[in-house]
């Protein structure tokens, strides 16, 4: 925790980062994945491979777009890098060590912004809740890029807007439930849908809780949310992530999440004949990043 604390600390952000906690959870998954390194291999190397083989499906390699690229646990940027003429890494913050290792390459870029279109709808006063729907999703380069990779950022989409939303605007766990699916199901329309090259989602879609073999609880990640049907199955995966073995939550549990990786590839015929639901999405595109990580708002950024 001391070390957690002195990075937090240590890190030039912007402000609007540090409020909504997107710096704490950034630090806290580097430490985890550190304790949790070996639990967590066969998901980063599943998550690796994957994107790998999807990115392969293309045939013409100009752009790739990576969302949610992280600490770049699971992103296969050289592989990546060596394939495609520009990648594009699309987060809220970037890290000082993910900024260090995207200089290594001549063709990739950050883009740093908020993919879910909500920080743009506080600003306009148009924020989602129980009486209004949540915003388009501003997904960079959805309709010119030859891949485009959702890495396991879906279901931490609306976390940070609904924490601050429950303690300024009195949610109930309903109304979080209701924006948390507007968000979720809206970024999978426009990646399934909207995607002008390969698309791909990767998530995380359920939760166990495990005493031994035995299931002590079970979460349902997507709130009810089903990932729309793909084209062919055969590029689909699914795994399971030890993502807190004990004692990293629990003393004496694990804790387990299941992984779904699903392809939408273009002109191919669908062996389910089924459309996705959802509006059609005209996605801006931040700022793009040369150097260092900035944010795309209203709020400076600060030392702290």
């Amino acid at each position: 925790m001391l070390a957690e604390l002195i990075r937090y600390w240590a890190t030039f952000a912007p402000e609007r980062v540090r409020k909504f906690g997107y710096l704490n959870r950034l630090i806290a998954l580097e430490f985890r994945a550190k304790r949790c390194a070996e639990a967590w291999e066969p998901h980063i190397r599943h998550c690796r491979n994957a994107i790998i083989r999807a990115a392969d499906l293309r045939e013409k390699q100009g752009t790739c777009v990576v969302i949610g690229s992280g600490l770049l646990l699971e992103v296969p940027l050289s592989a990546l890098a060596s394939r495609f003429d520009q990648i594009y890494l699309v987060d809220i913050f970037h890290m000082p060590q993910v900024v260090a290792e995207a200089r290594k390459y001549f063709n990739v870029k950050l883009l740093t912004g908020d993919v879910t279109g909500v920080f743009l709808a506080i600003k306009e006063r148009k924020q989602p809740g129980p009486n209004h729907p949540a915003p388009a999703p501003r997904i960079p380069h959805l309709k010119d890029a030859d891949f485009i990779v959702s890495c396991n950022c879906l279901t931490q989409l609306a976390g940070p807007f609904l924490t601050y939303f429950e303690k300024e605007r009195g949610f109930s766990e309903l109304d979080s439930d209701k924006v948390a699916f507007q968000i979720m199901e809206k970024h999978v329309h426009a990646i399934a849908h909207e995607a002008a090259g390969v698309g791909m989602i990767i998530t995380d879609t359920e939760r166990y809780v495990m005493a031994g073999d035995k299931i002590v609880s079970r979460k349902d990640l997507l709130k009810a949310l089903k990932l729309p049907p793909t084209p062919t199955h055969i590029h689909n995966e699914e795994w399971s992530w030890m993502i807190a073995p004990a004692p990293e939550e629990d003393p004496a549990r694990d804790i387990e999440h299941v992984v779904d990786s699903k392809v939408y590839l273009r002109h191919v015929e669908a062996d389910d004949k089924k459309d996705g639901e959802g509006e059609a999405v005209d996605a801006d595109n931040p700022p793009e990043v040369d150097n260092r990580p900035v944010y795309e708002g209203d709020d400076e950024p600060v030392q702290r």
